[in-house]
């Protein structure tokens, strides 16, 4: 049984959304806000994830650091949230304090609720040529630059979860161009 038009575009939107979606989550990283904080540390943050990856059929890529998030969602009642934010901020700030590569991640954000936006509305051809514009980006340098950092990140990074919280976004690029090679970590 074939899958209609409509169906199909509404997918593909529902999808671009959730990217989006990804995006403006991996903004909120860069941030450090304390509202991040806390959605990885409630499991808010892993439980959408893992909801992305299943609808595009790519959990098994994050299954590792997903469920290494779980265990330190399920640990944050044996710890304050001070702790955990006093943590995450003394690596943010050696890590990504001066926020490298945000405004691509801002447009990286835009193109696919502009993508999403397409599909919903019927505009097939629209959709796919914003989707050829996010690859675009993403293959003018934005992807070796996320790759590169996040690697460091794991490398450099003295906490766990920092450590997990990069390779989740690692496995996020490689959905997001289709290049798994960057997942070595």
């Amino acid at each position: 049984m074939s899958t209609s038009v409509p169906d199909f575009a509404g997918r593909i939107s529902r999808i671009a959304q959730q990217r989006g979606l990804c995006w403006g989550l991996m903004m909120e990283l860069w941030d450090g806000d304390e509202a991040f904080i806390k959605s990885v540390r409630e499991g808010e943050f892993g439980e959408f994830m893992r909801e992305h990856f299943q609808e595009i059929g790519q959990e098994s890529l994050a299954h590792g650091p997903l469920m290494s998030l779980d265990v330190y969602s399920r640990g944050a009642r044996r710890r304050t949230f001070e702790d955990d934010r006093d943590a995450f901020l003394a690596d943010h700030d050696t890590l990504l304090g001066d926020k490298p590569h945000y405004d691509s991640l801002v447009t990286m954000r835009d193109l696919c609720r502009k993508e999403s936006a397409a599909w919903a509305a019927g505009d097939v051809e629209g959709g796919r040529e914003i989707r050829k514009e996010e690859f675009l980006h993403l293959e003018g340098g934005l992807e070796m630059s996320l790759v590169k950092l996040l690697n460091e990140n794991i490398e450099q990074a003295k906490s766990h979860v920092w450590r997990t919280l990069s390779r989740i976004f690692l496995v996020f690029l490689a959905t997001e161009t289709g290049h798994q090679s960057s997942l070595s970590n």
